[in-house]
């Protein structure tokens, strides 16, 4: 089953900003006094993608074979809880 990530700096995603759903709010970093930990990702992935996309809009796609398949391990970690993609 493929998964989605949006790796959007707010409280919501970014589709939800285009849409205009997002309250003003909402539109804020994560992790508070740690944003910089999110700042951090989304810039190592902004390389990467335009790297390899040059100036063009550009997508990752992350295909792994299913014996390194670490998601069942982390849905039995995370105990109930949703992740995405579930």
């Amino acid at each position: 089953m493929p998964a989605v990530t949006d790796v959007s700096m707010g409280a919501v995603t970014h589709g939800d900003v285009l849409a205009g759903s997002a309250k003003p709010q909402d539109i804020v970093p994560f992790g508070g006094e740690h944003a910089y930990k999110a700042f951090a990702l989304a810039v190592g992935l902004e390389l990467i993608v335009s790297s390899l996309a040059g100036s063009e809009h550009g997508a990752v796609l992350v295909v792994v074979r299913p014996e390194h398949d670490s998601v069942p391990g982390l849905r039995e970690l995370a105990a109930g809880r949703r992740l995405p993609a579930a």
